[in-house]
């Protein structure tokens, strides 16, 4: 079933504290959802992953029957109703906001980081019989309005639910139930390939569908963009572009434009194009490895010398990648052998203040590709990943199934790049020279 999911939550246990602003928020028709916070007479806080649309929380501050602050009672609220690392703007409205810090401090040690946190003393909102909710609500929009590009955001996010729609409305429209399941069984085998036709793997026939859609998805949300003005503020912020981009790099953000998203650990049995695994073969590590090659050791020179040392937080990883073409492991027709590149996992590379020594690079180094500032998982987040195109090699299917630890997906999109960038490099003409 199609799930219709509020947007807006209030969390509190006198509901005449909230109900004319809850009331101000439907009819303007927005989804919103309250949770009575009562001790003994209240809600039970939804379990985990009830919820994934959540954009504006309303909570109060909690006490133990001792008058004790009960943070972690507050935190296990938010962690209801938002899932891990998710977007959401946090409005405490409490009448206790001194304890506002250490509660906030708790939700951020729960994974649930708002986007902001706006802080509202009750009292200052006080009128007889009640609260001034319509002041309320725009003393929380104009500090919503301070930061503007959150609103180029929303517009993307309005595009895809409408293309999202368009893709579900398509394929719903004036089908019967046997109808929409062949037009699902049909996307499975165009996108997924005949083979899975034989198999028994539901799991990864429900992950083909789900990417199939997604392309699907993606190539309409472009005509779905809502007719939205960008502002004054974005225009002259914004898409004003510095030459000199200043700030941090997010590693996990550039993770995103490498690999695909996949639960984990990874489904060891999977043969995928663009997978990336470890050895666990010490006899075909030795053989296929890219270290002890001068190439490559002249590349990694710093970093070799950093991972020799006792204290050292750098490691490097002999891997390898599938490169065997995508429909042919689609139509089951890659052969005895799937096709391998070696390459090289370092976690925490040694960082210098001469960027350009890090990798020490130059043109007789063409063969190889590097990868950097990406994030392996929460844990490790900052790793480089190298290739070489001359580092090729053939294993059976079975060996590679047994002999290799699935551990990352790079995308369709790189993983193409990288097989166009192998191609250029084997089929490059020598030159003969004239002595």
């Amino acid at each position: 079933m199609l799930s219709v999911e509020p947007t807006i939550f209030f969390i509190d246990d006198k509901q005449v504290d909230v109900d004319v602003l809850i009331e101000l928020y439907r009819n303007e028709g927005f989804g919103v959802k309250y949770f009575n916070a009562d001790l003994i007479e209240g809600d039970s806080v939804p379990d985990e992953n009830s919820f994934s649309n959540a954009n504006l929380i309303f909570l109060d501050i909690y006490y133990k029957a001792d008058r004790q602050l009960d943070k972690e009672k507050c935190a296990e609220w938010v962690s209801g109703i938002v899932p891990e690392n998710s977007f959401y703007i946090l409005i405490i409205w409490s009448q206790d906001t001194d304890e506002a810090d250490e509660v906030i401090s708790e939700i951020i040690n729960e994974n649930r980081n708002p986007f902001i946190s706006i802080i509202k003393q009750k009292s200052d909102y006080q009128i007889e019989g009640g609260w001034d909710f319509r002041k309320l609500r725009n003393d929380i929009e104009a500090e919503i309005k301070n930061i503007p590009e959150i609103e180029e955001l929303a517009v993307w996010k309005k595009s895809i639910n409408n293309a999202r729609n368009l893709v579900i409305g398509h394929l719903s429209k004036k089908s019967t139930s046997e109808e929409l399941r062949c037009k699902l069984q049909k996307i499975i085998v165009g996108h997924g390939g005949t083979s899975l036709i034989s198999t028994d793997n539901n799991d990864f026939k429900r992950e083909v569908l789900f990417d199939a859609l997604d392309s699907v998805l993606i190539s309409n949300t472009k005509s779905m963009i809502p007719k939205a003005s960008i502002s004054d503020a974005n225009n002259h912020n914004l898409y004003t572009i510095p030459e000199n981009i200043q700030g941090e790099i997010d590693t996990k953000l550039n993770s995103w434009f490498h690999f695909k998203l996949q639960k984990e650990p990874l489904n060891q049995t999977i043969i995928k194009p663009g997978i990336i695994c470890k050895f666990n073969n010490a006899n075909l590590q030795k053989l296929y490895a890219l270290l002890k090659d001068d190439n490559i050791e002249e590349f990694l020179k710093h970093q070799i010398a950093e991972s020799e040392k006792n204290d050292s937080q750098t490691e490097l990883i002999d891997i390898v990648l599938l490169i065997s073409r995508p429909c042919d492991i689609a139509q089951n027709k890659y052969g005895r052998n799937l096709k391998l590149m070696s390459g090289l996992l370092i976690k925490n590379p040694a960082r210098k203040d001469n960027p350009k020594k890090v990798f020490k690079k130059g043109s007789k180094y063409d063969s190889i590709k590097l990868f950097d500032h990406l994030s392996y998982n929460e844990h490790e987040n900052d790793i480089a990943l190298i290739f070489d195109f001359r580092y090729i090699f053939s294993i059976p299917e079975n060996d590679f199934i047994t002999e290799f630890e699935n551990i990352k997906i790079f995308n369709k999109e790189l993983l193409s790049e990288i097989q166009v960038g192998y191609s250029s490099y084997s089929s490059r003409l020598g030159i003969t020279q004239i002595i």
